[in-house]
């Protein structure tokens, strides 16, 4: 029997007390917080030794993302895909697989439900989840690939993500310039969804909440319904089980019962699944129509929202509107501070550096934990004896 094994499996399967459940809770909520904090201050500090005042350009970057309804407007859209892209993303590292990517799930799958958007014609009860679904089922089929590579070859899904994502970046592009393209347009642009296939904005969808007019629409609460799911999965089911066995010991889980290759395979039809929708609430709800690279590096920007939020499901929400908070108030601080928008970029860096330092430590400390367990216990049984 493999004692490493059994250990690795009694560890996912023991329960944490109330108390370390919350002692969990304010550590995990603590790390990313503190990082983004020593993230601004480093920021502050360039800022100020560049010539720049940070204190003006923070209340600029504060004043463009939040403080007024057109800009949280805005901030709260720009996050919606980053919330699907993030779950994308952390899904994969729960299983312990890097979906690079997204970005390429999310193009693909925005074409082709922006494509059926133009011809489907029926009630919007029915056109929407239809192109949503299928949005999402595009996703999944362009992970799917390199999911049998990486379960049957040992394929690395960072490579062959990553192809894919090109691929789907230049098919796009060609479909939309050569095939989609409405002629009307100045830009390359496919054309417009009909009526049926947008998503309704939050006024019209509950006006009795909603007085005024808003570009806000259903996609900004499918995406908190998706992530709630994703957490249900994860952390209530057995599949969600069987993905966070093979993410945190595939040796522990490969010697109690669970299939590494099938939960490999799923955890990245789900994750391109979600990318895919990304794109397709994108489309249905804010542009109407497939631009030639619309994206603005969601699928990218993703991979940050998840390390921030250390792969949790509901941390993923908070990750991607501070993200959208940033990319909407970057304007600002370049507009009241004159301060450059490059500014944003180097916030993301160091954020990111703080969050995978952390990883990186802990990385070392149970190396150094293993090393030490090994070098005990290959002691003689004598000197052990003489030593006590």
């Amino acid at each position: 029997m493999n004692t490493r094994s059994d250990a690795g499996v009694d560890r996912l399967e023991s329960r944490p007390s109330g108390a370390e459940r919350l002692r969990r809770l304010a550590f995990g909520v603590a790390q990313p917080l503190a990082s983004v904090i020593v993230a601004l201050v480093i920021g502050a500090v360039i800022m100020a030794a560049s010539g720049f005042d940070p204190v003006l350009g923070y209340a600029g970057l504060f004043r463009y993302a939040f403080l007024s309804e057109f800009n949280l407007t805005v901030t709260v859209l720009n996050s919606v895909p980053l919330i699907f892209t993030g779950l994308a993303v952390a899904f994969g590292f729960r299983c312990g697989l890097f979906n690079i990517g997204a970005e390429g799930q999310l193009l693909i799958g925005s074409l082709v439900a922006g494509w059926l958007g133009t011809l489907i014609h029926l009630p919007m009860i029915l056109t929407v989840p239809i192109l949503l679904i299928t949005g999402s089922v595009v996703g999944a089929a362009w992970a799917f690939l390199p999911g049998v590579l990486k379960a049957t070859t040992g394929a690395h899904e960072v490579i062959t993500t990553m192809m894919m994502s090109w691929i789907a970046l230049y098919l796009t592009s060609y479909v939309v310039k050569n095939v989609l393209m409405d002629e009307r347009s100045t830009i390359p642009a496919s054309n417009r969804i009909t009526d049926e296939a947008k998503l309704l904005t939050l006024d019209k969808a509950f006006p009795f909440i909603f007085g005024n007019p808003t570009r806000l629409h259903l996609g900004v609460i499918l995406a908190v319904v998706v992530a709630v799911f994703i957490w249900y999965l994860l952390s209530r089911t057995t599949l969600g089980f069987e993905v966070r066995a093979v993410g945190s010991n595939p040796f522990a889980a490969e010697s109690g019962g669970v299939s590494i290759r099938r939960n490999v395979i799923y955890a990245l039809l789900i994750s391109g699944a979600l990318a895919g929708l990304a794109g397709t609430v994108e489309i249905l709800g804010l542009h109407f129509r497939v631009f030639d690279r619309f994206s603005a590096g969601y699928g990218f920007t993703g991979i940050t929202v998840a390390l921030l939020a250390k792969n949790h499901p509901l941390g993923v929400i908070p990750a991607a509107l501070l993200f959208g908070a940033l990319s909407n108030g970057g304007a600002g601080m370049q507009l009241q501070a004159g301060i450059p928008v490059d500014i944003i970029d180097v916030l993301s860096g160091v954020i990111i550096f703080l969050v995978a330092a952390e990883e990186i430590v802990k990385a070392v400390s149970r190396r150094r934990a293993k090393r030490l367990a090994a070098a005990q216990a290959s002691l003689p049984g004598d000197l052990e004896g003489e030593g006590a």
